[in-house]
C-alpha cells in the first residue's frame, strides 16, 4: 500500500541530498528524505577516535550498508574480478553523509569546466589521449560561482582569497580567514616559495573562528577520516538538514533502504520502493524523485529500476548509464630529513599548504606527452601512527630492530608533497553489475572496470620529478616517488550518469534531470564529465544547490 504522496522524495541525505532538501524546503515544498543509515552526532564520532576502530579503509559508519556491498573490480573487460590494487576507501551511511572528509573545500577553475575545448584550442585535437572520451561540462564556472559563494557563506568555508594566483574569479572573499599555519606549514610555504612554486593556505570547510553557532577548530589532529568531535567541520548534518527541518517541510526517515525507483508508462518517475527501519517494504509516491546517494548506488538504483519503458534501467535507452567511470589517483614526492621532527600528527588534513602550479592546464604541456595535472600540498593530519609505520625510504627494512629504531628516531622526519592526480574518462572504464556478487538483500553489487593509462603515468612521472627537485632544494637527503596508484573503490569516484546537453552522449542535463525522465534527478559526482585535480565536495554542494534552485523555480512544470 502506498504512503501519501509528497512533493519530492530524496534518496540519500548527504552533501547533495541535504543541500537539495534545504533549497526545496526553503521554497515551500514538502520533502521526504530517505537515508540508509541512522542519525549520528559528535558524541558518536568521539567514541571512534581510535585508529584501530575507525579508519577510512574500514569505516564503522558504513556498516549499515556500504561495507556489505563494496564493489568488485577488474582492470579491463577481458579479465576476471580480483583484489583491488589498493584497499577500498568506503563512504559513510548516515544522515549528513560525508563526515570522514578532510574538509578541503575547492572551487573548480574556469578551465575545469571546458577541458576538451581549452585543450584542443591550445594543443590541438591530437593531444587528446587515445581511448579517452573528454567532454566539456554543460555548466560553466560563471553559472556556479554564485552557488560556490552561497556554500561558503551559509555552510562556512575558511580561506584566504586572492593568495592563489591560479584561482578563478570570485566576487567576495571567504567568510572566515584560512586555518592557522603550523610550523610545518610555515616551513613548507617558505621552501616551496623559494623553489619557485606559488603556495597558499588551502581553503577548508572547517571553522577557523566561531561561525554560525558552531565553534572554531580545536586542531585535535584526528578528524581526517573521522567525524568532528565538536562540529567545527562543515557537514550537511550541522547545516542544511537542521535548517530544512526547521521549516517543518522535511521528514527524515533514517535506516530506510531504497531498492527501486518506480515509473509510469511515459517513463516519468512516480516514487520509490524502500525497506524501512522495521524491515517492512514501503512505497513512497512523489512528484519528483532525487537520487543523491554516492556514485555506485546512483548507478545501481537507475540500472535496477527497469520497466517496459526502461528495459535496461532508467535513463539507459541510449546505453550511456555506467560509462566513463573515473577516480582520483593519489601519490606525490617524498623526502627524508634526518633529525627533523615535523610533528605531522598534529592538526587536521585540511590544514595544508597547497600549490596549483602543476594542476590542470596551469603549465605548458607542449611536448610532455600528457594533458592536465594535479593539485599538490603539504598537509598536517595525514599520518596516524599505524598508517605512518609503512612510510619508509627505499632501502629501509620494514621489520626487525633497524625498522623499530627508524620509527623511533625518524618516523617524524619524512614529508610528502601529496598529489591528487586528475584521471581522464576513458571508454574502457565503466561501471556495470557484477553477474554473481550480491548484497544482503540479494541485489547485484556494482562491478568496476578501471585502469590507468599512458596519460596518467606520464603526468605522474613528470609531476613527481618536479616535486623531488623541490624536496631536495628544501634539504631532503633522500627523495623518492612511485607510479600512480590505481584506487578503483574510491571516496573520490566520478561518472556513470554523465551530464551533458546531448541525450545521445549523456544521461542527465546540466541540472541532473534524466533526459528521458525529467522529474527524476541525479545529483553528485556520478554526473561529473571529468575529475579535475581538486576534491569534489564543495563542487557537489554548489552544483546541487544550482540544480535544486532550478527545480524549485520550475517545480510546477517538472514534477508530476
Amino acid at each position: 500500500m502506498a504512503l501519501p504522496k509528497t512533493d519530492a522524495v530524496i534518496i540519500g541525505l548527504g552533501v547533495a541530498g541535504g543541500t537539495a532538501a534545504y533549497v526545496l524546503t526553503q521554497a515551500g515544498h514538502n520533502v521526504v528524505g530517505l537515508e540508509a543509515g541512522p542519525w549520528r552526532d559528535k558524541a558518536d564520532f568521539l567514541r571512534y577516535y581510535d585508529e584501530l576502530m575507525a579508519y577510512p579503509f574500514h569505516n564503522p559508519f558504513a556498516d549499515e550498508k556500504n561495507n556489505h556491498e563494496i564493489p568488485t573490480w577488474r582492470p579491463n573487460a577481458e579479465t576476471e574480478v580480483g583484489p583491488p590494487p589498493v584497499g577500498a576507501i568506503v563512504m559513510d551511511n548516515h544522515v549528513g553523509g560525508t563526515h570522514h572528509w578532510t574538509g578541503q573545500s575547492w572551487r573548480y577553475r574556469v578551465d575545469d569546466f571546458k577541458i576538451r575545448s581549452s585543450t584542443v584550442e591550445r594543443y590541438g585535437e591530437e593531444s587528446l589521449p587515445a581511448g579517452s572520451n573528454i567532454q566539456d561540462w554543460p555548466v560553466t564556472y560563471e553559472e556556479l560561482e554564485p552557488y560556490y559563494e552561497k556554500v561558503e557563506t551559509v555552510y562556512g568555508v575558511a580561506g584566504d582569497g586572492g593568495t592563489n594566483p591560479f584561482e578563478s574569479p570570485r566576487v567576495n572573499d571567504y567568510p572566515m580567514p584560512g586555518l592557522r599555519r603550523s610550523g610545518l606549514g610555515e616551513w613548507a610555504f617558505d621552501g616551496l616559495s623559494k623553489f619557485g612554486f606559488n603556495p597558499f593556505t588551502s581553503p577548508a570547510g572547517i571553522n577557523s573562528v566561531d561561525y554560525n553557532g558552531r565553534p572554531a577548530c580545536s586542531y585535535c589532529g584526528y578528524c581526517t577520516g573521522h567525524g568532528c568531535w565538536n562540529d567545527a567541520k562543515l557537514g550537511a548534518h550541522v547545516t542544511a538538514i537542521p535548517a530544512a527541518m526547521e521549516t517543518g517541510l522535511l521528514e527524515v526517515r533514517p535506516n530506510s533502504r531504497v531498492t527501486s525507483i518506480t515509473t509510469n508508462d511515459q517513463g516519468q518517475a512516480t516514487g520509490v520502493i524502500y525497506v524501512d527501519e522495521n524491515g517492512e517494504e514501503q512505497e513512497q509516491p512523489a512528484g519528483m524523485v532525487i537520487v543523491a546517494t554516492y556514485v555506485y548506488e546512483n548507478y545501481r538504483l537507475l540500472r535496477l529500476s527497469t520497466s517496459n519503458f526502461f528495459a535496461d534501467g532508467i535513463g539507459n535507452n541510449a546505453g550511456n548509464l555506467g560509462k566513463w567511470y573515473m577516480v582520483h589517483s593519489y601519490g606525490g614526492g617524498y623526502g627524508y630529513f634526518p633529525g627533523t621532527n615535523f610533528n605531522v600528527f598534529s592538526g587536521t588534513g585540511a590544514q595544508s599548504i597547497a600549490f596549483d602550479d602543476l594542476n590542470g592546464d596551469n603549465f605548458d604541456h607542449t611536448g610532455l606527452g600528457f594533458i592536465r595535472g594535479a593539485i599538490c600540498n603539504v598537509s598536517q593530519g595525514e599520518s596516524t601512527p599505524i598508517a605512518r609505520s609503512s612510510l619508509l625510504p627505499p632501502g629501509q627494512a620494514g621489520w626487525g630492530s633497524s625498522y623499530k629504531q627508524f620509527l623511533k628516531e625518524s618516523g617524524q622526519s619524512i614529508i610528502s608533497i601529496f598529489t591528487q592526480l586528475e584521471v581522464l574518462p576513458y571508454d574502457a572504464n565503466f561501471i556495470d553489475l557484477d553477474p554473481t556478487a550480491k548484497d544482503p538483500l540479494g541485489l547485484p553489487i556494482p562491478r568496476l572496470t578501471l585502469e590507468l593509462y599512458d596519460n596518467e603515468h606520464a603526468a605522474n612521472a613528470h609531476i613527481n620529478a618536479r616535486l623531488e627537485e623541490a624536496l631536495k632544494s628544501m634539504g631532503a637527503v633522500q627523495t623518492w616517488s612511485w607510479p600512480p596508484a590505481n584506487i578503483p573503490i574510491n571516496s573520490h569516484a566520478y561518472g556513470g550518469t554523465r551530464m551533458g546537453d546531448d541525450p545521445a552522449t549523456s544521461v542527465t542535463n546540466k541540472y541532473g534531470q534524466v533526459h528521458e525522465s525529467p522529474n527524476l534527478i541525479v545529483l553528485g559526482g556520478s554526473n561529473w564529465p571529468s575529475t579535475t585535480g581538486y576534491n569534489p565536495t564543495q563542487s557537489i554542494y554548489a552544483h546541487s544547490w544550482f540544480a535544486a534552485d532550478h527545480l524549485a523555480q520550475n517545480f510546477s512544470t517538472i514534477a508530476i
